[in-house]
This record gives structure tokens, sequence and C-alpha cells, in this order.
């Protein structure tokens, strides 16, 4: 495996706490992480694979209403904002629309989310979904570290590069 990253994020609005690993491979990027959150008095696991070409299973099941969709976002989660503020390369000023599977919890349904990003400064994102907007920073590998007023990294090691 190649270079890998970890970041311990703390909710900011309830009590929650996201451990998010992302590693460099040979195919990619590959993402790994926890999500602790209480919500209901019940915990939920859910296993998304994306295989490189657009195609999406979850827990075995193939998700074809959801080919050729490259971003994921998970719904109680900050970690996979990183992963189009990273593909996109933005320039200061530029903004750019995504489609992303949307996973919604505690239903674990999978849904087609319309969002864009724009970059206002040098570590700082504007994340829009309809009505929803968050200021999202970064640091220097696009790893988002302040969600809006919803999360913020706590703790940080690795590098991606």
């Amino acid at each position: 495996m190649g270079k890998r990253r970890w970041i311990l994020w703390q909710g900011l609005i309830g009590p929650s706490m996201e451990r998010f690993v992302v590693a460099r491979t040979e195919m990619g990027c590959q993402l790994a992480g926890l999500i602790l959150r209480a919500h209901q008095d019940s915990p939920y696991v859910v296993s998304l694979v994306v295989d490189g070409a657009g195609h999406w299973s979850r827990d075995g099941e193939q998700l074809q209403a959801f080919d050729n969709c490259v971003d994921v976002d998970l719904e109680w989660s900050p970690s996979t904002n990183t992963l189009p503020i990273r593909r996109l390369g933005l320039a200061l000023g530029e903004s750019r629309a995504v489609t992303a599977a949307w996973v919604r919890f505690p239903s674990l349904e999978v849904q087609h989310l319309e969002q864009s990003y724009e970059r206002v400064d040098e570590r700082r994102y504007r994340y829009r979904c309809g009505r929803f907007t968050a200021d999202l920073a970064v640091d220097d590998d696009g790893m988002v570290r302040q969600y809006g007023v919803n999360w913020m990294a706590v703790a940080s090691s690795g590098e991606l590069g």
C-alpha cells in the first residue's frame, strides 16, 4: 500500500466522531472510515464499492442507477467532500457542479445528489447543494479540516501527497 493519511473529526452540532483513512494505491485511492453517532439507539454499517469505471455496488448488490457517478457523499460525514475537491483541482474563483451518489442515513438509501464546489481562496471551498451551503477549510493535501459549523478535524497524521 502507498502513502496513507487519516483524520479524526468531531461533530460540532451533536455528539459524533469520524475517523477517516485515505490511502493511495496502484488502483487510485482507497477510503475507509468509521462514523460514531447516536441515532435512535441503532448502529449502521454500509459497504460501498466503486470499481474505477463508475460501477457501484452496496454490500455486493449492483447499483446500476449510479453507473458513471464519480463521487460519493455520505450524509453524516465530512470525509467524502475531500474527493471532489482533490479531483477537480479548481482555480481560485472557479466553480464546478458534480453529481454524487448520496448515501442517506439511517435508511442507507442511495440517491443522486447535485452539488457544486467553488474555490473561494487557497484553503477554502464553498459547497452548495440546493439551499444548503457550507464553507470547507482544507489543508495542503485538500483534506477537509472544517466543514461549516458541523464538523472540525481534531487530529491528523500521515501523508498523502
